[in-house]
Formats: structure tokens, sequence, C-alpha cells
């Protein structure tokens, strides 16, 4: 592993890290290993989107971090989602999805709501610090085995746009693409329920199925996403 010998980071202010992941012992081991790069700081660590964000929005600007290794796969709020509120609020904070799948639907979604660069878990302590300084340096670094994916997207998009088309609506009943449409048109619980003419317990119950399926933790993930896919 490398260590303390970076010869361009003895006079430069470290860039600032955050980690953003629930599993205690990958969030606790990828702290320790940063330790280890002068050139890099670690500010903010949280197991979730919800305690990320509480501490984030108390922070001074000139503390908050310049590079987020976000997860995507997050209890709660998604990462995708997280990472999608966050360039709302702040659009030049750069971010790195972390994962464990080469999923096609969430790399195509972490491009959309603004993530920089997607690395696999395993990927090596050396090359996801590479990758920190790259994406801070305006690159956008990807596991190799899902930069192929990206290429192809762009070199056949409409492949690509087809096969997504085929995937619609996420294997959604009638009844939850029905209530699908009343969410994106912007009602509540209760006004579905009683234009479908069903409990506000099994409507909610049909929206919990929908974010599952869709692979969306809110409302307004699902919306966004439905929109994308045309099902609006």
């Amino acid at each position: 592993m490398k260590t303390m010998n970076s010869m361009d980071s003895k006079n430069s202010i470290p860039l600032k890290v955050s980690i953003v992941e629930d599993h205690d012992i990958f969030r606790k081991r990828m702290a320790e290993l940063l330790q280890f790069y002068p050139e890099l700081e670690v500010v903010l660590i949280a197991e979730s989107a919800e305690v990320f964000f509480h501490k984030f929005n108390r922070m001074e600007t000139e503390d908050q971090p310049d590079v987020i290794l976000m997860d995507i796969e997050l209890p709660g709020i998604s990462g995708i989602e997280a990472t999608f509120q966050l360039k709302q609020k702040v659009s030049d904070i750069e971010v790195i999805m972390f994962t464990v799948f080469e999923d096609d639907e969430r790399i195509f979604e972490s491009i959309n709501v603004g993530g920089s660069g997607y690395l696999l878990k395993d990927t090596a302590i050396d090359e996801v610090v590479k990758s920190i300084k790259e994406i801070h340096s305006g690159g956008s670094p990807i596991s190799p085995s899902i930069a192929k994916k990206v290429l192809d997207m762009v070199k056949n998009p409409e492949a690509y746009q087809t096969e997504r088309k085929e995937e619609i609506p996420f294997d959604l009943s009638p009844a939850e693409l029905k209530i699908l449409e009343q969410v994106i048109i912007g009602k509540t619980n209760k006004q579905i329920a009683e234009d479908v003419f069903l409990s506000p317990w099994t409507v909610k119950t049909h929206i919990k199925n929908i974010y599952k399926k869709m692979h969306v933790n809110s409302r307004a993930a699902a919306v966004r996403l439905a929109i994308k896919r045309n099902i609006a």
C-alpha cells in the first residue's frame, strides 16, 4: 500500500473527503486507510444520508468536503437520491458512487443525478485515492467493468433506450401502475385511496411495492424515474 511519499502533497492543501456508508466495517476500514494519504483529509463520516445531511448542514462552507464517497445502497434515502439532493444544494461537490453491483439502471441514474464517478467496493485503496484526486481535477473515474457498460451506452444509445423501454413499467401490476400515475401528478395517499376505491393502508402498501420494484426510496425519486422512463 502507498505510504506518505507523495512529493506534490507536502505543500498543498489536502482534499477534504466524506464517506457515506452504512456497512460499519467497510466504513471504518475506508476511513482508516485514507488516513495514510497526507494529500487527503476525511472531514465527515456518516452511516446514512440522513446523518450525512445533518452533519453537512452544520459545517462551515470552507470545511465541507470536496469529494464524497457515496454508497448507493443506503437505508432510508438512497445514495442516488442523496446525490440528487446534494447537487441541488452545492453543485461543485464531486460524488463517487460506491457499489457492489454493476447495475445498468443504477449507473444511468447515478450519471443523471450528478455522480461523477462509479467504483466497485472491491477497488484497491490506491485506486480509490487516485480516483478521488482525478475527480477533483475534472475527471470521471469508473471501474473498468463499469466503464465498458457506460461506453456501450454512449456508442449505442438507441439500443440502450430500446432496452429501457422494454423494461417499462418495472413489472408493475395494473393497480400499481394506476397508483404510480396518481403519485406522479402529486396526489396524497388519501386522495389516491378515494380515486381508486382502496383504503389508505392498501395504497401505502402498493406504494412500498412500487418503490421496491423501481429501486427507489422516495416519492420524488419514483416520480423522476417514471418521467425519465416515459411512464407518465
